[in-house]
């Protein structure tokens, strides 16, 4: 019997895509996940000439990409009586290649390890209830009546007065002595749950101070909903492996047919909350002891999945240069306690601190001790891995320290094969390539001219031998590079705005304003 194979990733969109025209017309499939079976890439780039995914094939018959396939299925009119005579009525594809894995899958446990007694905390009330910090934390964040409260021309966004807390805390857990509320305040204080607005006061039953709940804190910094003070000793690529398998899976619950993302049902989701708490575990990494391989593919993973979590906050525009400067210098990860923008890890540490584009200065300047994170060797290979805004994606998503020389090579075939990224036209001796390209030209060649030289190491097959032709000439290559498209998968979002980012906002109408 016949079949049609579909080669996927895991979080693909256009696999998503892909598989729902499929199974519009009732066409069944076989998926290989190469997410779970990376041992199968090989096999679908022998038998497509493609590094993207999802490629498709209708018994031995390749059809191509989602693009393809869809384009296939709607021009041939292919109904499941079609599918049932041309391909299920037809004896098994025999090609080895197109195969089932028989392999165990690759797999990652998405769950924390267990926290301990030191994570519970008792409440002061008659039940003597105990509760975990996650938990403590998220009925906080949706029960307090938090406020924007003024105070000498400051505003404190979410905030709450002491005594209000303190009432608070009273009704919300069914505390009846005043006394064993503030102790119990205190308590949450000194877990860093709750914190005065400027940290210079211990909890009090008043309404002269201000508090407010540690995810509302610091909302510059992702990874702050709680502060991380557990020792961390699991393997620190599995640590980002598995948050990323959390947020795919959040993610894959709020995704609709057609590959799109809805970031306001993301947050709403059940498992949100944990992952806030989880994600806040690279508090606890020290990267100082990491080799370059190591570096290399953590601070990638990192960034992929730092921007993921970032888009649930807020989203630059895409038609918005303004919004995307302020996202990518002002929002920040903790790793290891020190802060890192997305220009940080990608233009400091990945790049070694070279000059970001349009920048007139480095990232890390003389006495940042974060200089010493940065890798010995630029790879330009890099630019092919972190964020992949491309039409279709890559075999690799996640990288690994052992092999992510690999990983890079895929990533990067993956990226130039796309006539969208480099296109190259002999008869015109032009080459028309990606942006990136010329934003971090110095990564690839010493100028414009060494460009298509340093592209050969990216290409195969005829798209190879065009550009050696082209070289081969001896004339000069003309070279346009394409506008970058910013459009995401996403759609619904709260939009970028710098304030989003500030806990506390001066205003000079408030100025002699007292609450």
């Amino acid at each position: 019997m016949g079949r049609v194979t579909v080669f996927t990733i895991t979080g693909c969109p256009f696999c998503i895509k892909a598989k729902t025209a499929l199974k519009e017309r009732n066409i069944p499939y076989v998926e290989i996940n190469l997410t779970e079976h990376p041992e199968k890439r090989s096999d679908m780039l022998s038998l497509s000439n493609s590094l993207t995914v999802p490629q498709i094939f209708f018994n031995e018959k390749h059809i191509g990409g989602a693009t393809e396939t869809i384009e296939f299925l709607e021009k041939e009119e292919y109904t499941e009586s079609r599918y049932k005579k041309e391909i299920k009525d037809q004896p098994d594809p025999t090609d080895e290649r197109l195969s089932l894995p028989t392999s165990k899958p690759v797999n990652v446990d998405s769950s924390a390890p267990p926290r301990g007694e030191d994570d519970n905390i008792t409440i002061p009330n008659s039940d003597k209830q105990v509760m975990s910090i996650l938990d403590i934390t998220k009925r906080l964040v949706q029960s307090t009546p938090s406020k924007n409260l003024p105070y000498y021309g400051t505003t404190y966004k979410n905030s709450i007065k002491g005594s209000d807390f303190i009432n608070h805390l009273m009704k919300e857990f069914s505390i009846k002595d005043k006394k064993d509320a503030i102790s119990f305040a205190s308590t949450l204080q000194k877990r860093g749950i709750v914190h005065h607005v400027t940290s210079e006061h211990e909890i009090q039953d008043t309404d002269n101070l201000f508090y407010r709940l540690q995810p509302f804190q610091t909302p510059n910094v992702l990874n702050s909903y709680i502060k991380w003070d557990i020792r961390v000793d699991e393997d620190y690529m599995a640590i980002i492996s598995r948050l990323a398998k959390m947020m795919q899976s959040i993610e894959t619950r709020a995704t609709d047919k057609d590959g799109n993302v809805d970031l306001i049902e993301v947050v709403k989701d059940e498992k949100y909350a944990e992952f806030e708490e989880n994600v806040c575990e690279l508090q606890g990494i020290d990267m100082n002891s990491m080799d370059d391989n190591t570096k290399t593919a953590f601070i990638i993973n990192v960034y992929n999945l730092m921007i993921k979590y970032s888009r649930t906050k807020y989203q630059p525009r895409k038609d918005s240069s303004a919004q995307r400067a302020g996202y990518f210098t002002k929002v920040l990860t903790n790793i290891g306690n020190e802060l890192f923008s997305f220009q940080d890890l990608e233009n400091g540490i990945l790049r070694a601190n070279a000059l970001p584009p349009y920048a007139l200065k480095t990232v890390f300047q003389a006495g940042d001790e974060r200089v010493r994170h940065i890798v010995k060797k630029v790879d330009p290979r890099l630019h092919f891995a972190l964020n992949c805004g491309a039409k279709s994606c890559p075999p690799v998503k996640k990288f690994s320290a052992r092999d992510i020389q690999e990983e890079l090579r895929i990533v990067a075939l993956a990226f130039c094969e796309q006539e969208d990224n480099v296109q190259i036209d002999v008869e015109a001796n032009e080459l028309h390539l990606n942006m990136i390209f010329k934003w971090y030209r110095p990564d690839f060649a010493s100028n414009i001219s060494g460009l298509p030289k340093a592209l050969l190491p990216y290409l195969l097959n005829d798209r190879k031998e065009s550009l050696q032709t082209m070289i081969d000439k001896n004339v000069k290559i003309k070279i346009k590079f394409n506008t970058y498209d910013w459009s995401s998968n996403i759609s619904r979002f709260v939009e970028f705005n710098p304030s989003l980012l500030k806990a506390n906002e001066v205003s000079l109408k408030n100025i002699f304003t007292r609450s």
